[in-house]
């Protein structure tokens, strides 16, 4: 193989782990916000369920 050849292969070969390794990050990035949403969402259901008062502050010098 010329090494005209073997450096297009090696262009091609760099252009598409570069394509992979952004659409894997595109993916974490989504798995990340929908994470995040999520505990968004668990941290306002249980703020919604807990009764005024509680979980304030904690008298800590009995």
């Amino acid at each position: 193989m010329s090494s005209l050849a073997a450096t297009a292969v090696a262009v091609n070969q760099a252009q598409t782990k570069a394509q992979l390794a952004t659409i894997i990050q595109k993916q974490q990035h989504q798995a990340d916000a929908s994470l995040v949403a999520l505990l968004q969402q668990s941290t306002e259901a249980l703020q919604a369920a807990t009764p005024p008062g509680v979980g304030g502050k904690v008298d800590v010098t009995a």
